[in-house]
């Protein structure tokens, strides 16, 4: 029973050091990552030269149509 006993306490003691450990460095980490993603959008805006002028095409999706799907009925307005 000592030993479970001993087990339990560790792990609860394990969770509240990583749990405090995480909200004191995971603001930290944070910022720095958002720096490293600044530093390289700004490096992709520089790469681009002032006035150059790029496009982008999407190629056009059009449906295309199963003959085998289903049958054509033409209709006749009745009086």
């Amino acid at each position: 029973m000592g030993v479970l006993l001993k087990i339990i306490l560790i792990s609860v003691l394990v969770y509240y050091i990583f749990k405090t450990a995480f909200r004191l460095f995971l603001p930290f980490l944070g910022r720095k990552f958002e720096q490293e993603f600044y530093k390289r959008t700004q490096a992709q805006e520089k790469i681009k030269r002032e006035g150059e002028v790029s496009i982008q095409i999407k190629k056009d999706k059009s449906k295309k149509i199963d003959k085998d799907f289903g049958e054509y009925t033409d209709f006749e307005e009745v009086d």
